[in-house]
């Protein structure tokens, strides 16, 4: 069967959310045995990127929970958590250049509205943060036993309709999509849905997708080094 399209997120939503208010700190991603570490915007040369992928520890826990659901011939990727606020404008940015390019014929209204889809705006407003500055969102894929990344029918950071996680991809792009979607519900988090990559939880994103009338995580900053 194939998977079943969710609604694309209501940005909107935010304001009738309560702010998150836990000082769960922010920890590092790399130790950790159980997925590989691959921070995807450090390597591809985005300014002010990070080398180190942090994550809320909430979080932290259940990617071991997701990781270890995958079956055997998988292993999680963790490619993104936590951004600082430049990057995160920069990748806003960067994805609406992208789409004016793709589509000179947009208005700048809608422009925004599609860049929106790949995209938050940078935003430390408590009560309606960027989902990645929150420490609550991560971005994953899958790698083989070996390592090797895998085709998940459509590039990480995509932007087109084969970047949503119920689009039409080959049968074994779709059962890989599933098998990370099931194994990243299965752990607590929710999945943005267009992008099959993107997961949260514990922002206020998770809350709108979970029905809840609070989000547990507001902005968040990585300790003091």
């Amino acid at each position: 069967m194939p998977l079943q399209p969710q609604s694309a997120l209501n940005w909107d939503a935010a304001q009738t959310i309560s702010a998150g208010t836990s000082r769960e700190p922010l920890v590092p991603a790399s130790p950790s045995p159980h997925w590989i570490t691959w921070p995807v915007y450090f390597h591809n040369g985005v300014q002010a990127a990070l080398p180190e992928i942090w994550v809320r520890e909430a979080v932290y826990d259940r990617l071991i929970t997701a990781a270890q659901s995958l079956p055997p011939q998988y292993r999680l990727v963790v490619l993104d958590g936590w951004r600082p606020k430049t990057v995160q404008n920069s990748l806003f940015e960067g994805m609406r250049c992208k789409l004016a390019l793709q589509h000179p014929e947009l208005p700048g209204c809608e422009l925004d509205q599609r860049a929106l889809l790949y995209a938050a705006r940078a935003s430390d407003d408590p009560a309606r943060p960027s989902p990645h500055i929150t420490g609550g969102a991560v971005d994953v894929a899958l790698a083989d036993a070996d390592g090797r990344f895998l085709n998940m029918g459509s590039t990480f950071d995509e932007a087109s309709e084969r970047s949503w996680t119920a689009a039409p991809v080959a049968e074994g792009h779709e059962a890989r999509r599933r098998c990370l979607l099931d194994a990243m519900l299965q752990a607590g988090f929710t999945n943005l849905p267009s992008e099959w990559w993107h997961f949260d939880y514990g922002n206020w994103v998770w809350a709108w997708y979970r029905n809840k009338a609070s989000a547990i995580y507001g902005p968040a900053e990585i300790p003091a080094i």
